[in-house]
């Protein structure tokens, strides 16, 4: 087993934090049996400063893992030696009801989506990975549900057991609902292999917008108290700006994501209040700050993108279900 230390980036933080022990590190556990699997996904999610990495070659090896210490997310392969995958996220899920699971899998069918749902997971992934910055997002987005307690979420889980159990007894859902689903699951797995768009605004950083225009970004510069800032995807402010604490605030349980982009003269107490709120944080001010920004803001537009289809997907999963005839129909 290896055990990441949390690096000390400074000016870097996301939305971890979403664990009991009330850590501002929140832990990972990767499950394959495939040695470069666990290689590529440790040493991709150890990038990340406020996660710490743990690795399985097995579930019988993630079991005293899971029974020892707090895990906020799994990630486990579908295929595993002994006991599979899916049998895993179940048992996990018993051991640690708030977890989020994400399953790694060569091809998803409806079947095994129904099962891992029902299982306890909340998304997959599919391999080999085509862009690894999904990996990264979909381990964000599960860190958000973990924290928010996604009822959709819950419900298509319970939607998928339904299922499960009425596949089992012998039941099916009409071809039509079989082929809607699959659909869907197309639809959503393109939609984590293609580059993501989204609106961009920027409040007072004339470098911020400079760079993300220079990265490709539709981008504009908006006033602080505009309304049209609750309309777009991703709003960036700097500490520099008097107004980022108010802001902050006010879109903090609106749709747009915010980013807080710290320069080098940002005031420690500036950085620790953005922490508190929760909000996604990085350098600025230096070729490296400038080359970061607009990769982040490439990851919360995937991320959100990422949180769309994944909703479309539990809506699918819930006609599916209903499509099946009960037994005493």
């Amino acid at each position: 087993m290896r055990i990441s230390q949390v690096m000390d980036l400074p000016f870097e933080t996301g939305e971890g934090g979403g664990g009991e022990g009330g850590t501002l590190a929140s832990t990972v556990l990767v499950v394959d049996d495939e040695p470069v699997v666990l290689d590529i996904c440790a040493r991709l999610l150890e990038r990340e400063s406020d996660l710490v990495v743990l690795v399985a070659a097995s579930a019988e090896d993630a079991l005293p893992i899971l029974r020892e210490q707090r895990v906020d997310v799994l990630v486990t392969d579908k295929n595993l030696p002994g006991m599979g995958g899916v049998e895993l996220v179940a048992e996990a899920r018993n051991l640690q009801p708030t977890m989020e699971a994400l399953m790694i899998t060569a091809y998803a069918s409806s079947e095994s989506v129904i099962a891992a749902f029902a299982a306890g997971a909340s998304d997959y992934i599919l391999k080999p990975f085509d862009d690894l910055r999904v990996l990264r997002a979909k381990v964000r987005a599960a860190l958000e549900r973990r924290t928010s307690g996604t009822q959709v979420r819950e419900q298509a889980r319970e939607q998928a057991r339904e299922a499960a159990a009425l596949l089992a007894a012998g039941q099916d859902a009409p071809e039509p609902a079989h082929v809607a689903l699959e659909v869907e699951l197309r639809a959503y797995e393109e939609s984590s292999r293609t580059v993501l768009e989204g609106k961009v605004a920027v409040v007072g950083s004339e470098d911020a917008l400079r760079a993300l225009r220079e990265a490709g970004f539709e981008v504009r510069e908006v006033a602080p108290y505009a309304p049209e800032l609750e309309t777009v995807d991703v709003v960036v402010v700097e500490t520099g700006d008097p107004q980022w604490r108010t802001l902050a605030e006010r879109l903090q349980r609106r749709p747009p994501d915010v980013l807080l982009l710290a320069s080098p003269q940002a005031d420690l107490g500036d950085l620790l209040e953005a922490i508190t709120l929760r909000m996604d944080l990085v350098g600025f001010g230096s070729t490296q700050g400038a080359s970061a920004l607009p990769e982040k803001v490439r990851m919360l537009l995937l991320r959100r993108g990422v949180q769309r289809a994944q909703d479309r997907l539990a809506a699918a999963l819930s006609v599916f279900r209903r499509s099946i005839p009960t037994p005493s129909a």
